[in-house]
């Protein structure tokens, strides 16, 4: 089964998605920089239980990138799934995905069944990790994309070939505002907040390895269940950032496990 593309409109920015799988709506969210097509090996997992939305966020992928404004967040999102038609989709994010999926659901509970946030921006240190987002990035747009894939094997070498296709295009793809790295990162934003404002049952699955960007720590996913009763956690030992790349064997159980229960 392959991918069928659409576009929609998100407040007057157009919004492409993608499309597969039959089955009860599961609404996915991209991370920065990558695009709806870095869900695919996950997709094709989950297709035969699921209706899967992938959709590229603004200034991602075939989405449109506005001259002004900020990245959309959960208001695009509550967009992609009224404008389908979504009845109580469940909805899964990673990173600035994860960020969006828990902007929405504490918008508009009523609209989705649960939500998983894979490695959240949820932090209150980001010293570090802003110095990182201020440092000039490659022009990937000037670069082939098999030179981005051989870059981004060296990089990051126990993710799945599979996982590198879309990866590469979506680098060449991103186009983000003119002033996007000195805009505040989005864990500058109040998490507790958020989290304990989460209206629906929601799985918080971070990473356990700092050594390879994880975000969210053992602390923070514990505060995040003390504060919401909604929230539950499973840390992911061996992955960092990236939990589904470098975990994709237990990710998928917990989120089908998950995903079965709400």
């Amino acid at each position: 089964m392959e991918w069928q593309d659409g576009e929609l409109d998100a407040g007057g920015v157009r919004i492409h998605y993608y499309r597969r799988g039959t089955g009860r709506p599961l609404v996915l969210a991209h991370g920065m920089s990558d695009n709806g097509k870095c869900w695919t090996r996950l997709a094709t997992v989950l297709q035969d239980r699921y209706d899967i939305i992938a959709y590229d966020a603004r200034y991602h992928g075939l989405s449109e990138a506005p001259a002004a404004g900020g990245f959309g967040g959960g208001d695009d999102l509550i967009a992609v799934v009224t404008a389908l038609g979504l009845k109580a989709p469940a909805l899964l994010g990673h990173s600035m995905g994860a960020a969006t999926v828990a902007h929405a659901a504490g918008l508009r509970p009523e609209l989705f069944s649960c939500a998983i946030l894979e490695d959240p921006p949820w932090r209150d240190d980001w010293s570090a990790l802003r110095q990182q987002a201020q440092a000039e990035p490659p022009n990937w747009q000037a670069v082939p994309v098999d030179q981005i894939i051989e870059a981004g094997r060296k990089q990051s070498p126990s993710w799945h070939v599979d996982e590198f296709p879309a990866w590469a295009e979506s680098k060449q793809q991103f186009r983000g505002p003119a002033d996007w790295r000195s805009r505040p990162l989005p864990g500058d934003t109040n998490w507790r907040g958020t989290g304990g404002g989460l209206g629906v049952p929601t799985a918080l699955l971070p990473g356990g390895s700092s050594a390879r960007g994880a975000i969210v720590s053992a602390d923070v996913a514990a505060e995040a269940c003390r504060l919401n009763p909604r929230v539950e956690t499973a840390c992911f030992a061996q992955a960092g950032h990236n939990v589904r790349r470098e975990a994709f064997a237990p990710y998928v159980a917990a989120v089908s496990s998950f995903l079965a229960r709400h």
